[in-house]
């Protein structure tokens, strides 16, 4: 029970820390999570495709910025090159990811999930159009078994 609470206290900064733009915390607090490695096989690809938009969460100004290979980097003059993702970005990317995964049981439940999903498919909308008009599209799935893993993990 504490270290849950320990968690949720860690989610918390790190929403806050992702949302003001300033420093991320480090993933190593949150091995229950499944860590880094999971993160980088099933939801980067996705996020990177779908939400990495410099008009979107490709922008250090969003509550969910994410780092993306030809788009926003840690490293400013990495921005736009063909370089693969640092071990910090990759790993700031599954903190603020992650951070939406703990005060939640099931993944659905998520805003990283539910945000994303067309309300007609049962999701809450995004603010932008839909990321994922339907539950069976790919990258929505991707997304559903990185969150489940992770949640199972805890």
């Amino acid at each position: 029970m504490i270290a849950r609470g320990v968690a949720a206290a860690g989610a918390a900064l790190a929403l806050a820390a992702a949302a003001c733009a300033v420093e991320v915390p480090s993933a190593e607090p949150w091995p229950a999570l499944g860590g880094v490695e999971p993160f980088a096989e099933l939801a980067q690809p996705v996020l990177a495709e779908r939400c990495a938009n410099p008009s979107c969460h490709g922008n250090p100004d969003r509550p969910l910025a994410v780092f993306a290979v030809h788009r926003y980097r840690l490293d400013p003059d990495a921005t736009f090159l063909d370089a693969p993702l640092t071990a910090e970005e990759l790993e700031r990317n599954f903190v603020r990811a992650a951070a939406f995964l703990l005060e939640v049981d099931a993944a659905e439940d998520s805003a990283l999930l539910a945000k994303a999903l067309a309300r007609e498919a049962g999701g809450s909308g995004h603010d932008h159009g839909a990321v994922f008009t339907d539950r069976a599209e790919h990258g929505y799935v991707q997304l559903l078994d990185w969150a489940t893993l992770a949640l199972d993990a805890r």
